[in-house]
């Protein structure tokens, strides 16, 4: 089997629970400007160091700031001892990456059933602007807690937006116009199943491609504006002045999120996913795909080794971008203005690097792979650069302009930011996006389990050195992009072909499947151009 013949019928062997919706226009762009919601909601990311829908930002840094404000003294308590708030923080970003795996293995897998998933994304998008408009309520350090315990639910509502955003994504791009003919084309001899793959991956990458860079455009016209609100508004610099200054970024803001989120979320179509197999209810679907997958997981031996390169990747750049951002605050004294200049130069270079790889990839047809691999090796050096550091003062993060520079650094690393997306959907099943997905991205919006903690344990024993968690960073960092190297996505696409038509015959009737055969088949007047 060739690996475009491997696309196409991972898509039509599990039984849909109703008709395949072509892409609207409507549909495609709304998707598109949708992104923008992460760039607008910036409160909602946890850093701009990579596309992130996790707390950060206004959210992140009041949180901070109220923080240590209320520990002087740079400890407090936590788990019955004195630590130091910044390992304190770290440790919290690890239970959060827990607490969201757990919620995700709850939500996920039953997201790949019936067509109720849009709900997921409606839900969560509220809740993270209550979140956003209750932190205009916390005005003094005697709310630290409030205020911590808003950015927890939120970085978890704002996690939950960002996976199942991307796991929407694969599917409105396999059922573009186009992709849906030249599916029928191949089945009918016209073309060759390696031109199906090349279209499949282009149009899967370019539609992410595309978020990412009006993301970046849109950013460059609001973070202008903001820095200059803030630059306005943060006074003397006065915790009272900074507090006020990050109120008015949330108002600034947050309006702006919900203009670009709500035409996607009016325009969305509720696409069919995989129909609940006969003899199973609706409430007994998620675990029991759970359980199927882990018993025939083997199966899907290249998923499995880029799971791995993915944990190892992303606990390297999570674990990175908790470390960096303290240092970051730490080196500008909380100001909200430089705080949102770094976000506009980092986000500039985001946008500029995806342009780039973006018209190389069109160009040079590329495989996903090595482009991953490529942003994989940059993602990697700024973990170099920091374990530099705990030898010498003149480089290792320790100046300003170190970290001006990274954020331009940005511009090659942005591959990675986006490609990550579509090389998931290079590897994993097409009826198990959501799930797969879950497991993936909840890697990325918990910055990861273990590293975390390893991180916050090594700059203890450091004394306080955070140089010093660089090197564990940078190793674990290495790892996964070797693991890349490694990767056949031709044949991953194979693997998951086999394994749906496995899934298919073991867990659906036979009148199930014949019905499916008219689900998958797409109307002439549905079509959209």
């Amino acid at each position: 089997m060739a690996a475009g013949l491997g696309v196409i019928e991972q898509r039509r062997a599990i039984p849909l629970s109703g008709k395949r919706k072509p892409t609207t226009k409507k549909e495609y762009w709304s998707f598109i400007f949708f992104n923008m919601y992460s760039t607008a909601n910036r409160e909602l990311r946890r850093f701009p160091w990579l596309t992130r829908p996790a707390l950060g930002g206004a959210v992140q840094n009041i949180r901070q700031m109220l923080l240590f404000d209320a520990h002087p003294s740079g400890f407090m308590p936590f788990a019955n001892s004195s630590q130091p708030v910044n390992t304190v923080l770290l440790d919290i970003n690890g239970i959060l990456a827990v607490a969201g795996l757990v919620l995700m293995f709850i939500i996920g897998p039953y997201a790949d059933y019936g067509n109720w998933r849009p709900w997921i994304l409606i839900t969560t998008v509220t809740i993270a602007w209550a979140i956003c408009f209750g932190m205009l309520a916390i005005k003094n350090t005697n709310q630290w807690q409030v205020a911590n315990v808003l950015w927890a639910i939120g970085s978890l509502t704002g996690s939950v937006v960002g996976i199942f955003y991307q796991a929407t994504y694969p599917g409105l791009a396999r059922d573009l116009p186009k992709v849906i003919q030249s599916e029928e084309d191949v089945l009918n001899g016209l073309k060759t199943p390696e031109e199906h793959d090349k279209l499949d991956s282009m149009e899967r990458a370019q539609v992410f491609n595309y978020a990412s860079i009006f993301s970046s455009v849109a950013g460059l016209a609001m973070y202008g504006a903001a820095y200059g609100l803030a630059r306005a508004l943060q006074g003397d610099g006065s915790e009272a002045a900074n507090l006020r200054a990050y109120h008015w970024l949330i108002i600034f803001y947050t309006p702006l999120s919900m203009i670009f989120a709500l035409p996607y979320l009016c325009f969305m179509q509720w696409r069919p996913g995989s129909a609940v197999p006969a003899g199973i209810t609706m409430w007994t679907s998620g675990p029991r795909q759970v359980v199927y997958a882990a018993k025939s997981i083997l199966q899907l031996k290249q998923t499995l080794l880029y799971l791995v390169a993915y944990i190892f990747l992303w606990e390297a750049i999570g674990a990175f971008i908790g470390v960096y951002a303290i240092l970051l605050l730490e080196n500008v004294h909380y100001s909200p203005a430089q705080s949102t200049a770094f976000t506009l130069v980092g986000d500039v270079a985001g946008g500029l690097g995806t342009v780039a790889i973006q018209l190389l990839h069109k160009k040079y047809g590329f495989k996903i792979k090595w482009i991953m691999f490529f942003g994989s090796m940059t993602s990697n050096f700024p973990n170099l650069w920091g374990a530099i550091g705990t030898f010498t003062n003149k480089i290792g993060f320790h100046h300003s302009w170190e970290f001006w520079f990274f954020q331009v650094w940005n511009m090659v690393t942005a591959c990675a930011s986006t490609y990550n997306v579509t090389m998931i959907s290079e590897v994993v099943p097409a009826s198990k996006l959501f799930m797969f997905y879950s497991l993936f991205k909840t890697v990325v919006g918990g910055t990861g389990f273990s590293g975390p903690f390893i991180v916050a344990a090594i700059i203890k024993q450091s004394h306080g050195n955070s140089n010093t968690a660089f090197w564990f960073l940078f190793a674990i960092g290495s790892i996964s992009t070797v693991i890349i190297f490694f990767v056949d996505t031709d044949k991953a696409k194979i693997d998951c072909a086999k394994w749906a038509e496995r899934e298919a015959e073991e867990r659906y009737t036979e009148e199930q499947r014949v019905e499916n055969k008219l689900n998958v088949e797409v109307d002439e007047d549905r079509h959209v151009a």
